[in-house]
């Protein structure tokens, strides 16, 4: 599905926007206060037109996400370079490359392999003027349709996760290892009645990890206050700024409905 890169929108489709992000705003603020934890809101853009991030970003935000890497790429070309860019879908190993091409990529939020984290490493641009972030993603609903990595419990002593975290601390120097992240399930995520299991279970995993790591004697392994939490989306980031959450990731409470991917076999 193409993507129009042209930068040019309309006062009704930007004042729609701005009210939408405002609208999302105030529900995190006033989740915010029944937490104590004011996290960054991420607009999820995939799909959408560069034009409603330039329209945004003329409203003042920076933190923009996308779910495909030729996308990101491509947007990141057009439009200004003082924009956070956040990559949330799967990244292929050789995409690698081209995801550390984009020298303002702000964070990968879903790394879950030593070899990716290799490949970023080895491809960061010359012209980046800081470390790359990485959060981990860690498969909390144990999905098999989802990535990320097995969750720890307090009886780990190891894991996959802490293997990684080791290998970007020690072996990545160009990488920083600035949190994890989750896509919970479909089922918690739109049950606000109890805390959402998911984001239970990204919070334990972030605790028992800076244990491991520090048991482990790992030199500068981050303390548990300063690995960030990625989770929440757009039916459940009130729910997860209440439990905790530094960062939510919203697209379609922001940027309205996408159209649906016709499959190949369908076009004529």
């Amino acid at each position: 599905m193409s993507t129009s890169m042209s930068l040019e929108y309309t006062s009704d489709r930007a004042e729609e926007l701005k009210e939408n992000i405002e609208s999302v705003q105030a529900e995190i603020d006033q989740a915010v206060s029944a937490s104590g934890s004011k996290p960054r809101l991420v607009a999820i853009s995939k799909i959408k037109p560069a034009s409603d991030i330039k329209a945004l970003y003329d409203a003042g935000y920076r933190h923009f996400g996308e779910n495909y890497i030729q996308e990101m790429v491509d947007k990141a070309e057009v439009l200004p370079k003082d924009i956070n860019w956040h990559f949330v879908g799967a990244l292929q190993s050789n995409k690698s490359k081209l995801a550390a091409s984009v020298s303002n990529l702000h964070v990968l939020e879903t790394l879950s392999s030593i070899k990716v984290a290799d490949l970023l490493q080895k491809s960061l641009s010359p012209s980046r003027t800081s470390k790359l972030n990485v959060y981990i993603q860690i498969n909390t609903s144990a999905e098999d349709a989802k990535s990320g990595l097995p969750s720890l419990s307090s009886t780990s002593s190891d894991g996959e996760v802490v293997d990684l975290a080791i290998h970007v601390i020690r072996n990545c120097p160009g990488l920083n290892l600035l949190g994890l992240m989750t896509i919970g399930s479909f089922e918690s995520s739109h049950d606000s009645s109890k805390p959402n299991p998911d984001f239970t279970t990204l919070k334990e995993t972030r605790k028992e990890l800076a244990r491991i790591l520090r048991e482990k004697g790992i030199e500068g392994a981050p303390e548990e206050n300063q690995l960030e939490l990625s989770m929440g989306m757009s039916a459940d980031f009130a729910q997860a700024v209440k439990e905790g959450s530094s960062s939510v990731r919203v697209g379609t409470r922001i940027f309205g409905e996408r159209a649906k991917k016709v499959p190949k076999a369908a076009v004529q």
